[in-house]
């Protein structure tokens, strides 16, 4: 195996390595501190895919490893927030739902266009900066109904996707 593969999902492992850092950070009320980890976090979301294509190793398990990586992540920041009573659970049910729609239907349909799925994981990272910097009930309230809202199309689009696909 070439060691550049590696790269990349080095880099997606820092999405991993910066949870228990996050937790910790939060808990000491650095909410500052939060946030430059998760922007830092977030910027190798971008590096890691990037590097990928630059360095021509992409592959179909690093592409699930980021994703996986991204869903780590915010997963394990939304849950902390659930405990700190900002979010309900279901919440964290559908983003779960959410990564497992992803999963299941990009096994099934290579090309599958879905526009807005491709917005959800940044739509949750925009509500992880948002809960860090505005931590009051109205952007809690506006974070989770926008997410049931990207949610819904999501699937939708999804759906009349694999329905295209079939034709």
């Amino acid at each position: 195996m070439q060691k550049t593969v590696l790269i990349p999902a080095a880099i997606s492992s820092f999405r991993i390595a910066a949870i228990p850092l996050f937790v910790y950070l939060y808990k000491q009320g650095d909410a500052t501190a939060c946030l430059v980890l998760f922007v830092c976090a977030a910027a190798t979301d971008l590096l890691d895919g990037y590097l990928a294509r630059k360095l021509d190793v992409t592959t179909r398990a690093g592409t699930y490893y980021d994703a996986t990586t991204d869903f780590a992540l915010v997963i394990g920041i939304y849950s902390l927030f659930a405990v700190k009573g900002f979010y309900p659970i279901w919440l964290l049910a559908l983003i779960v739902a959410s990564f497992l729609q992803f999963l299941a239907t990009s096994r099934y349909v290579k090309k599958l266009y879905d526009q807005i799925g491709r917005y959800i994981g940044s739509a949750l990272y925009i509500g992880i900066v948002l809960t860090l910097v505005f931590p009051i009930q109205a952007i809690f309230s506006f974070v989770q109904y926008a997410f049931v809202v990207f949610f819904v199309i999501s699937i939708a689009s999804r759906i009349i996707s694999l329905a295209k696909n079939r034709s």
